[in-house]
């Protein structure tokens, strides 16, 4: 691509260019862009309590808004460099509000903000409020900071829950629907 734009005769791209290309790929990849590249999309922050900003804050999981974005194809999940989901809209299941107190096992500990994962289900949020239970139909593989692990429900806490939870559920076939 840089050389698409070279100048004759030249035979590879200079250092400046190849220096701002991986930089600005790092950027994106840390989730740190300040550019989208999706059309027609939707974004839903994550909420963050006060006390939860700083601390994400200092580790730098905060620094650009922790956000759920959707198009009509995707649906992507960041927090910072800490979390980064990319998810075909047609593998969500189901999205729905979830109660912390329908939370099991290990999840019903009320402290937990940031990151946290348990086989095949991760856990993104900046508060105990908000939460949305995501389910997929199939395991999709997620970054958890510069690890990949296998996820098939994402539970985050979301500014706001009940909008979420509707745009994520696909929409059902109104009665007369010449798709029926």
């Amino acid at each position: 691509m840089l050389m698409a734009g070279a100048d004759e005769g030249q035979q590879r791209p200079r250092l400046g260019e190849a220096t701002n290309l991986i930089k600005h790929a790092l950027w994106m990849r840390l989730g740190l862009s300040r550019g989208g590249i999706m059309i027609n999309e939707r974004t839903f922050p994550i909420s963050v309590d006060p006390p939860s900003r700083t601390i994400m804050a200092a580790f730098g999981a905060g620094r650009k808004a922790p956000r759920v974005t959707m198009s009509a194809s995707t649906v992507d999940v960041r927090m910072g460099w800490a979390f980064h989901a990319t998810i075909p809209r047609e593998a969500v299941v189901s999205a729905r509000s979830l109660n912390r107190d329908e939370l099991r096992g290990p999840f019903r500990i009320s402290v937990l903000r940031g990151v946290n994962y348990w086989p095949r289900t991760a856990l993104v949020n900046g508060a105990g409020t908000g939460l949305v239970e995501i389910t997929l139909d199939r395991q999709k593989w997620v970054w958890l900071g510069p690890l990949r692990a296998p996820m098939r429900r994402l539970i985050v806490s979301a500014e706001d829950q009940s909008g979420l939870a509707a745009a994520l559920n696909p929409s059902p076939l109104a009665p007369g629907d010449p798709t029926l």
